[in-house]
């Protein structure tokens, strides 16, 4: 299946890129996200080695500015030089352990390339080692400044990042939902303490520009709800002014949706709590996120609109699937449920999977054990989740016509092309078609589809390999080589897998647990 999308920040919110001119910036899009507020620069020193926290600081943004520039090619020599970054950045912090802008911009920037699919293949440790390193951080940062709302709002996300990760590469069997549901709520009384805290500041400027305008004051912004995150600055060198940028609309609405986002992956784990959980998703969609909509400039408010209905519907969806397990409600409540999906704008390929993703969530959830003996529903439901991969997958590989690069910066070539972030949302897309396909294989009986499929799935391959995803191409791989074996002797793929090592392994147990492939090729495991 595609990795779980159910996340509203997951795509939309806080996507910063991290340039040539501004190592601060760096995300992809994916994946839960991270305050990006300018960095304060560090004066460029002459010394040879840095000795002041400015120093350090100077020094690391060389280095994650090289680590920008060689993102889109070298991708090994971009990792080693983000890696440099950090390690300045921790020796600065071995020098002056209470300045929180080392602090935060270790943190920010371990958790930056933790998130960077590309980067993580060319980490020297395992992706789950680096991401506990990032977590620590910043806790050691929300030490020295517990009030910042930056830092707040990151470390919630890390914990909702650890979260999808523990459960992404567990098994049915061995996963313990105890763990990652405690991470995600404490992501979310983060999330609360942060929003709490900007809602404060954002009514104390409003209130500061309404006194400053009846004073007959000049307001220094006639827009001031467009300003930039706040800073993530606090220890500020002598020479330095104190500069708090103003808490937007747009940063509590990031933060609500960041809430609602962790609430429908916490019910899916947590499904003793379901109720309490839709009741806090309740204030959410009723109250907090219409509120910092209507405070958005209008010509954002369309699309934040758009938005927020995807996001209701994931949990809508997600509670749906939880109710139906502890048989609170019968299939074709599940089902009607699911129609929410139909009143959101169909053409987008966001909707398109997302709203794919939840129909074969349906479809295994009411899957028999002999899933030839499964109800007409069941392969319904998977052959409109692969009408829908198939017409995101059809957008996606079609080129968008950008006159800049992945920095910003004007392109060499005005050609057409598919930028890192859509070659990996077609390669996701493609992936999980081929999972569906090969799903509805086993309800259906039927062979003739069987061709097509390691064919998609070679084709997922290629896509996450442009994108620089080497795991996931890795796996796609695997994938491609399993399907392609279905109708043959089960001792020759045998083989072929053992050949692979423990991915090829990891692989086959996930598409079990996913019901792609039936228990009976679970001895291949062994």
């Amino acid at each position: 299946m595609r990795t779980p999308s159910s996340t509203f920040v997951a795509e939309n919110l806080q996507t910063h890129m991290l340039g040539t001119t501004s190592p601060a910036n760096f995300i992809n899009g994916m994946g839960p996200k991270t305050r990006l507020p300018p960095k304060k620069k560090g004066k460029q020193s002459q010394k040879n080695s840095p000795e002041s926290a400015d120093d350090f600081q100077a020094a690391a943004d060389a280095e994650e500015e090289t680590g920008g520039k060689w993102r889109a090619g070298d991708k090994a020599k971009s990792c080693r030089a983000f890696l440099r970054a950090i390690e300045l950045y921790d020796r600065g912090l071995g020098r002056h352990p209470r300045n929180f802008d080392l602090a935060y911009n270790k943190a920010r920037l371990e958790f930056e390339v933790s998130q960077q699919a590309n980067l993580v293949a060319k980490l020297p440790t395992p992706s789950h080692e680096f991401l506990e390193q990032a977590f620590k951080s910043h806790r050691y940062a929300l030490s020295l400044n517990e009030e910042n709302t930056d830092i707040l709002f990151n470390t919630s996300q890390i914990l909702v990042a650890r979260a999808e990760l523990i459960e992404e590469e567990s098994d049915s069997e061995s996963f313990d939902p105890l763990l990652p549901a405690d991470w995600l709520r404490e992501a979310l009384e983060l999330l609360d303490a942060c929003y709490t805290r900007q809602e404060m500041l954002f009514e104390e400027q409003n209130q500061a520009w309404n006194d400053r305008e009846e004073d007959g004051g000049v307001s220094l912004s006639s827009n001031p709800r467009s300003a930039t995150p706040s800073s993530a600055t606090s220890a500020i060198s002598e020479q330095s002014a104190i500069v708090q940028n103003a808490v937007t609309a747009q940063d509590l609405l990031d933060t609500a949706s960041a809430s609602l986002s962790a609430l429908t992956r916490l019910v899916s784990l947590d499904a003793n709590g379901a109720q309490t959980i839709a009741s806090l998703a309740e204030v959410l969609l009723t109250t907090k996120i219409p509120f910092c909509i209507s405070q958005l400039p209008p010509e954002d408010q369309g699309a934040s609109r758009e938005e927020a209905a995807l996001a209701q519907a994931l949990f809508t969806a997600a509670l749906a699937d939880v109710e139906f397990t502890q048989q609170r409600i019968t299939k074709d409540t599940y089902l009607q449920r699911l129609a929410i999906f139909e009143s959101l704008n169909l053409q987008s390929t966001e909707v398109q999977c997302d709203y794919a993703d939840t129909m074969v969530t349906f479809a295994t959830s009411i899957l028999p054990s002999d899933p030839q003996k499964a109800e007409p529903e069941t392969l319904a439901a998977l052959q409109k989740a692969i009408a829908l991969y198939q017409a995101a997958s059809s957008t996606l590989r079609k080129p968008s016509s950008g006159k800049r690069d992945a920095d910003g910066a004007l392109s060499l070539s005005l050609t057409p092309k598919i930028d890192t972030e859509q070659e990996q949302r077609l390669a996701s897309a493609l992936e999980a078609s081929a999972d569906a396909q090969l799903l509805a294989d086993r309800v259906t009986g039927s062979d003739h589809i069987l061709q097509q499929i390691p064919q998609t799935y070679k084709e997922a391959e290629a896509s996450y390999f442009k994108a620089g995803d080497d795991i996931s191409a890795a796996k796609a791989s695997i994938k491609t080589l399993i399907s392609s074996h279905l109708n043959h002797d089960k001792r020759a793929l045998a083989k072929e897998l053992a050949k692979r090592g423990p991915l090829a392994r990891k692989v086959l147990r996930s598409m079990i647990d996913e019901q792609v492939l039936g228990m009976e090729w679970k001895e291949l495991i062994a």
